[in-house]
């Protein structure tokens, strides 16, 4: 596939792949070409479908492909991730994507983040307002109604954008504007100027004929999507009255409404919970893994032997795996999948075969020459071009002795045999595993917020 980024052209041509049942926002098309420049959105049209990449912090990631040939497109991501040598990961994933993703992938690690989880509305409670939970916003309401009797809730249209602009430019300079706050206005703007292509639904109120508060969504299957909401704060409860007002006027065609996330901003997340959402609607990414047999046989070195896990060395496998303090670098936390099982060697040992089973993940047992067992090492999230990543990790009382670098090396060596590359990650505070993997003959590539990367071809 190649790649080209979305473009305004493209909106006519992208909609008809666009037929989904969630109430994801991002699934909407005007969130898609709104958020394209700060997501780094870029697409692909096959026959039958379209490819959708979003890059956040130098990581790629597609929205599952979308169209009739969704396998045809899944085949196409596949082909790509193979030849550019990254990791398959998907985001917006919805209920539906997440079935098709574990129908066609061995392993997948789901994460959700909080603050860009979707709050979700009934339209009827945002247009009425009933009941005591919606006191404040009914009186804030009513005050507006009182203080400003002669106001006008009017739609606008593209003939009406010199003075929505002008809105906007006096909304952003009442205070100082963020990073993050200044990427939004222009995303708004970027929004407005498609309104010739995109299904908007757009809204403003006027007091004596000046613009105090816009509105602008989308409808998404059953779910009215809100994309901008703003409004001047010295005309007291005019946001209470839009939100309301807006909610009153499509009620008969959206029976929910997506108030979108909240950034992890404290005060939207406030306002937002306020209004009472009935649902907040996870956006989840997707890691998958590809399986492959790894023909990996015992590995000596000096003061090591390196093999497959026997059950005698499965209670002291438990006692690392379950060590906070020797886990706080090792990415993944025991509990996440530990579900009713008890902590105890069976559940580790049964996981083990299991992943080992599906061709997704191989631990191998690291123990000196007299047996006594020091650590583990891993091969896991299996790339579609047949690498892998190497993790491992030391027992608290074998520290310090080299042991790790020593069965770091030895792996990489070992599994280099049948695997054409291997990558490796560690949080940036971990020093003495960054020198490991440099040790073992990895080589930096690029680092994020968190961590460091490393990559070793044969």
């Amino acid at each position: 596939m190649t790649f080209r980024k979305l473009q305004k052209s493209d909106i006519a041509a992208i909609r008809p792949y666009f037929h989904t049942s969630s109430r994801v926002c991002t699934r909407a098309v005007g969130v898609l070409y709104m958020w394209a420049k700060p997501s780094q959105t870029e697409i692909a049209f096959y026959e039958g479908g379209v490819v959708i990449k979003n890059t956040f912090g130098g990581t790629e990631y597609f929205v599952p492909p979308q169209g009739e040939n969704a396998a045809k497109g899944f085949r196409l991501i596949e082909e790509y991730v193979r030849q550019t040598g990254g990791a398959l990961r998907f985001c917006s994933i919805d209920d539906e994507d997440l079935k098709q993703l574990f129908l066609r992938y061995p392993a997948i690690e789901i994460e959700s983040h909080r603050n860009y989880a979707d709050y979700l509305y009934l339209t009827s409670d945002l247009a009425e307002y009933r009941g005591k939970k919606y006191h404040g916003q009914k009186n804030h309401r009513n005050k507006f109604f009182r203080e400003y009797p002669q106001y006008e809730f009017l739609p606008f249209g593209e003939e009406d954008l010199p003075l929505i602009y002008d809105f906007l430019e006096r909304h952003k300079a009442l205070a100082p504007r963020s990073r993050e706050e200044l990427i939004e206005y222009d995303a708004c703007f970027k929004l407005l100027g498609a309104m010739d292509s995109l299904d908007l639904l757009a809204a403003m109120i006027r007091v004596d004929g000046e613009i105090a508060a816009i509105t602008v969504g989308e409808i998404l299957n059953d779910t009215l999507i809100i994309h901008i909401e703003k409004a001047l704060p010295f005309y007291e409860g005019v946001y209470p009255t839009i939100c309301s007002l807006f909610a009153q006027k499509y009620a008969d065609k959206a029976t929910y409404i997506n108030r979108e996330d909240d950034a992890g901003d404290v005060g939207l997340r406030t306002s937002k919970l306020q209004y009472h959402p009935i649902e907040l609607i996870d956006k989840r990414n997707a890691l998958c893994s590809f399986s492959r047999p790894l023909p990996i046989g015992t590995v000596f070195t000096d003061r090591l032997v390196i093999d497959e896990f026997t059950p005698a060395n499965l209670p002291a496998y438990a006692a690392l795996a379950t060590d906070d303090d020797r886990n706080r670098y090792w990415g993944y936390d025991y509990r996440r999948d530990l579900g009713t099982d008890p902590p105890d060697a069976e559940h580790f040992g049964r996981e083990i075969r299991e992943d080992a089973a599906r061709g997704v993940c191989y631990s191998r047992k690291i123990a000196d020459l007299s047996g006594r067992f020091l650590g583990e090492a891993v091969l896991y999230r299996f790339r579609a071009d047949g690498s892998a990543e190497l993790g491992l990790r030391i027992v608290r009382d074998a520290a310090g002795n080299g042991y790790g670098r020593e069965a770091y090396r030895a792996i990489a060596d070992a599994a280099l045999i049948s695997l054409p590359k291997l990558h490796a990650r560690c949080y940036k505070s971990n020093e003495p595993s960054r020198k490991m993997i440099l040790a073992a003959g990895f080589s930096s590539v690029g680092e994020d917020e968190e961590m460091l990367y490393f990559v070793r071809e044969k």
